[in-house]
């Protein structure tokens, strides 16, 4: 056995003289190639699988065979996607580290999980103790069905109101800001063991571009960026990140070739996050099958230059085997050393053996209906979105509406898709709660004829209401308002009829209908934030959001 003194260990994992033993003896025993694969982190989905399935033959292949380290979870069902991982626990020879993106809670992913307002939501609450709260009880759901890893809090500054990715998944525009909210969601998953992941480094908030589809351009100055862009990282950080995920950004104030993304860059990882921030703790690529890597270079030379770079882990890659064997192949040449390998291993290591998992790999079944979406987690949802709520704008002071005058409001939906199930349920509401009321909705396959039947009922109105459902989603490349509907709402804002705005996703359109008498912000379009907007504009709850952008 060699002596675990003389190596380093993540300085987040408190690690006693067992554990480091562990560790090492676990080294010790596994193959050069079985190493590699530990640091490879597949996609899985957490939906039902034949065993007889070309999918879960995959899952198989990738556990038994290939052995990689982990597994990372995306859509799917609570009950299934804890069977699964079980299975694959029982294949595994080292416990798997699960990880998925609970940002917002278990039903950001999970159709039957409880979904929590969107980050800016909870900064808009101003309140530090319900972003601990928040951590700490998306963790102890997390754990409940076998995830050990949380791809949250989102670090990145939303300095750029054209940015179509992340947005409403920021905490806010302001480094305080995100970095107390992040600080606070950090300590409270902390606290419940579950790994926690600040994104997307060096912050991928001041752009306009989706990494999904190209490479983002990054601009400002080294000393800018430092002073901006990098302040809530470097608090993650000091509160004990335990990992921190790279983005596919192009950086030319630190990295001049604009082909290298932060993902790939020695100057952006190894010389920015690890020496100059003193970040000891895991780093992560985003996913490698995004097309703004993808684009540029093969699977296996991506891999090599990721991990050269800096990087410990390979998540999402288009090929796991091509991966693995990239990696392998370039210990064999000489181009990344055999101890590189062992000391991203053992910072993986050290981080499965701080969350136990080897004394306890499987999810009990019967414990997950006692732990999930229980009172108090719905209550705390609840309340996120209750405080979250800010008037930006009331003129005429028409917001609360008066209660006598509900016939004469008329509530018109605005959805950029064809409208879904979130959408439904604030039409159910509103049927409920103002059932003397107009109601529409409209959506980008809503011809001429039906938008004109809605402008001549408006002048007959009191009041019109407009909602707008702008969601945050991977490759659609525009969080903006669509041009058809931009129009539609400037031609309903010239009309005489008081109007209020009511934004159930990108919070800057006050920008561009300057003239609505009365604009609220709800920050995501959640089924809380949604009953909380009714709330506040009924006057049952007190409006106390403040905007955090």
């Amino acid at each position: 056995m060699k002596n675990h003194s003389k190596f380093v260990y993540p300085s987040v994992f408190d690690l006693s003289k067992e554990d480091k033993i562990w560790i090492e003896g676990t080294i010790e025993n596994l193959s050069l190639y079985e190493k590699c694969a530990q640091l490879v982190f597949p996609w899985v989905l957490g939906n039902f699988l034949s065993e007889d399935s070309a999918d879960y033959k995959r899952l198989v292949h990738l556990v038994k065979d290939l052995k990689v380290g982990g597994l990372i979870f995306f859509s799917g069902d609570i009950l299934n996607q804890a069977l699964l991982t079980n299975k694959m626990q029982v294949l595994a020879n080292i416990p798997l580290l699960i990880a998925s993106d609970f940002e917002r809670g278990l039903g950001m992913r999970l159709k039957d999980g409880l979904e929590f307002p969107y980050s800016m939501a909870l900064a808009a609450t101003g309140n530090l103790t319900l972003s601990f709260k928040l951590g700490k009880v998306i963790a102890e759901e997390a754990r409940a069905m076998g995830v050990h890893q949380n791809y949250a809090p989102v670090a990145d500054l939303n300095d750029n109101p054209s940015n179509p990715i992340i947005n409403i998944r920021a905490f806010s525009a302001d480094k305080k800001i995100t970095s107390e909210f992040c600080s606070a969601f950090i300590r409270g998953t902390t606290s419940a063991r579950v790994l926690t992941t600040a994104k997307h480094f060096p912050g991928h908030g001041n752009t306009h571009v989706d990494s999904h589809l190209d490479i983002p351009l990054i601009k400002g100055s080294k000393k800018y960026l430092l002073n901006n862009e990098l302040v809530p990282f470097s608090a993650c950080i000091k509160a004990g990140v335990h990992s921190i995920m790279v983005g596919h950004l192009a950086v030319p104030s630190i990295e001049k070739n604009p082909k290298i993304t932060a993902t790939l860059s020695k100057k952006i990882i190894t010389d920015l996050l690890i020496k100059k921030l003193g970040f000891d703790g895991l780093i992560m690529t985003d996913a490698m099958n995004m097309d703004s890597v993808c684009k540029n270079f093969s699977a296996a030379d991506a891999t090599i230059r990721a991990f050269k770079a800096g990087n410990d882990m390979i998540l999402f890659p288009p090929d796991e085997e091509i991966a693995v064997d990239a990696l392998n192949s370039a210990v064999k040449r000489g181009q990344i050393s055999q101890a590189r390998i062992d000391h991203s291993l053992r910072k993986l290591l050290s981080a499965k053996r701080w969350l136990k998992i080897d004394e306890n790999r499987f999810v009990n079944l019967n414990d997950i209906p006692k732990s999930l979406s229980t009172k108090e987690h719905l209550k705390l949802a609840q309340t996120i979105a209750d405080k979250s709520i800010t008037l930006v704008k009331n003129e005429k002071k028409i917001v609360p509406l008066n209660k006598s005058k509900s016939r004469d409001i008329f509530w018109i939906t605005i959805t950029e898709g064809l409208g879904n199930e979130l959408e439904t349920f604030y039409q159910s509401l509103l049927q409920e709660q103002f059932p003397n009321s107009i109601y529409a909705l409209v959506h980008q396959e809503t011809n001429d004829e039906y938008y004109t039947k809605i402008l001549n009922a408006v002048e007959d109105v009191d009041i019109v209401i407009l909602s707008s459902f702008i969601r945050v989603k991977a490759y659609q490349g525009s969080i903006s308002i669509s041009q058809k509907h931009e129009e539609f709402v400037k031609d309903i804002l010239k009309l005489k009829t008081k109007s209020v705005l009511i934004s159930f996703g990108n919070p800057y359109l006050l920008s561009v209908f300057p003239e609505v008498n009365a604009y609220l912000c709800a920050y995501g379009d959640t089924k809380a934030s949604q009953q909380a907007v009714l709330k506040a504009l009924k006057g049952e709850i007190k409006i106390q959001g403040k905007l955090p952008i």
